[in-house]
């Protein structure tokens, strides 16, 4: 059932067995996955049905470090989340990603790429995929599309599915209106979480509506589904005797996590090749045994071997054509390309390629509390997204390793602009939000559990990317869906 907050009288107390503070994929997912499981389920979403400005307005906050996207423009806050203008790019992290890796500082999940690929299949389901299915060569032999470097033990190919995209606000709205165990509330923000005592369990969430309406929420359960920068800017402002704010007893509730995208590397093909494979193709990825079409879209990266041989973070690259005249392709300066073309090959082509990369995690990257407040009181952001010299530094060799791979296949060159063997152009943001509340098994090196649940406040939980240990180098929506199916099943054990 789909309530509106701003009809409720003042100081009202709304009772549920489980309370999700947001309406978003986490959120909803959680919500619709108890349905019918004999509990009561609250669902507390800060906009309405579509994006209004005074609600996206408490999205703003400051930038301290490298310029992302406007902190309200890449979020969307009303029902369905961010899910409202998600291209729908899906592809699962790879098993070595939730492993320690001694080049990547911080890394190591407490859970395995095991434990998570039952709820990736009903991820796949919740987010109208094709079966849980990544087998890049299998595609490409079904297709007759070939692979570049089809031979390579460096370089191996990768695919994205791509979800419709499910817009969870319009595709699971009668569902949500159907279910007599559910409650959406819309127009609901949480600003305040209440314990018990210093140290004890949730009492209730404190909530507001922006025309003023004040009420409270208890439940036995509570879970912040609010997106990677929100759990934290949440926890970090509650319980104002406390300065640390809640949930904090490591010190790491605002650490953040990104995926730098960058567009200007440039492949020169001086080989006429079949980029099928790397354009969007509909193809027949069968769901328990029955048909299901769903685009693809090919790309490539280091296999795992090398990258561990080399100490090099994760990079997924795709393929996008580039006029030879255009003026924006990297810059590319014309002796390069005289260079680089083969003389009485013919004419080259030219390709752009887009790299999203993993981030090593680092300290000095993360989210804060600035001294401004919003239309609630609640304090506004201060994002400080950084990124380690070494990374740039591993990203080049790795970009130079994928042309290496190239000449040695006497199909073409990379080219790579650098400074100082790094990077020598900015760094785009995926407004992949992740981190902030991240997942240990040790307390002082985290803040939830791998049930994710909250190391120092037995009945809170965290959803979303915002657990994510590290981010590989994969579109975070799938994971996150997958891992909110996974929190679902542990809740609904907890009664």
């Amino acid at each position: 059932m789909i309530l509106d907050a701003r009809e409720l009288a003042d100081s009202a107390v709304l009772t549920a067995d489980v309370c999700i503070a947001g309406g978003g994929a986490a959120g909803l997912t959680l919500g619709l996955s108890l349905r019918n499981k004999g509990l009561t389920v609250c669902i507390l979403e800060s906009g309405g049905y579509e994006p209004d400005n005074a609600v996206q307005a408490l999205y703003q906050g400051t930038m301290s470090g490298i310029k992302t996207w406007e902190l309200d423009k890449c979020r969307m806050r009303l029902l369905g989340g961010t899910t409202y203008h998600w291209e729908g790019l899906c592809r699962p992290f790879v098993p070595e990603d939730f492993t320690a890796r001694a080049y990547i500082p911080g890394s190591g999940w407490p859970v395995t790429y095991e434990d998570i690929v039952p709820f990736y299949r009903r991820a796949h389901r919740t987010l109208g995929l094709g079966g849980f299915d990544y087998d890049a060569r299998a595609l490409s032999e079904r297709l007759q599309f070939p692979l570049l470097l089809a031979d390579s033990d460096v370089v191996e190919p990768r695919f994205y599915q791509l979800s419709p995209p499910v817009r969870f606000g319009t595709r699971y709205r009668t569902d949500l209106n159907e279910a007599p165990d559910v409650h959406v509330y819309l127009h609901a923000n949480v600003v305040d979480i209440r314990l018990t005592a210093a140290g004890g369990p949730v009492s209730h969430f404190e909530c507001k509506t922006l025309e003023g309406t004040s009420f409270r929420v208890e439940a036995q359960r509570y879970v912040l589904a609010l997106g990677g920068l929100e759990n934290a800017r949440v926890l970090l402002a509650s319980n104002a005797q406390q300065s640390e704010g809640i949930a904090n007893g490591s010190g790491r509730v605002g650490y953040f996590l990104e995926h730098p995208h960058y567009y200007r590397c440039i492949a020169l093909l001086t080989k006429p090749s079949d980029l099928r494979f790397y354009r969007r193709n509909r193809v027949d990825i069968p769901v328990d045994g029955q048909s299901q079409l769903v685009d693809v879209y090919g790309g490539f990266g280091l296999s795992a071997a090398v990258r561990a041989g080399a100490g090099l973070p994760d990079f997924t690259a795709t393929l996008e054509p580039a006029a030879l005249e255009e003026a924006d392709t990297g810059r590319l300066p014309a002796k390069t390309m005289q260079a680089l073309t083969v003389s009485g090959a013919g004419r080259p082509e030219l390709l752009r390629l887009s790299l999203q990369t993993e981030q090593t995690p680092t300290p000095e990257s993360r989210m804060t509390l600035g001294n401004e407040v919003d239309a609630l009181g609640m304090p506004r952001i201060d994002l400080h997204w950084t990124i380690r010299s070494d990374d740039n530094e591993a990203l080049c060799r790795a970009a130079e390793l994928l042309g290496v791979e190239l000449g040695r296949a006497g199909l073409g060159r990379a080219w790579v602009p650098l400074q100082d063997q790094r990077f020598a152009w900015i760094r785009n943001a995926g407004c992949h939000h992740m981190g902030t509340t991240s997942m240990s098994a040790d307390a002082s090196l985290g803040v939830v559990n791998a049930r994710c649940q909250a190391h120092d406040v037995e009945n809170l939980y965290i959803a979303g990317s915002s657990v994510f240990v590290t981010g590989g180098a994969c579109n975070p929506t799938l994971s996150i869906v997958a891992l909110a199916h996974r929190l679902a099943d542990h809740l609904e054990e907890t009664f």
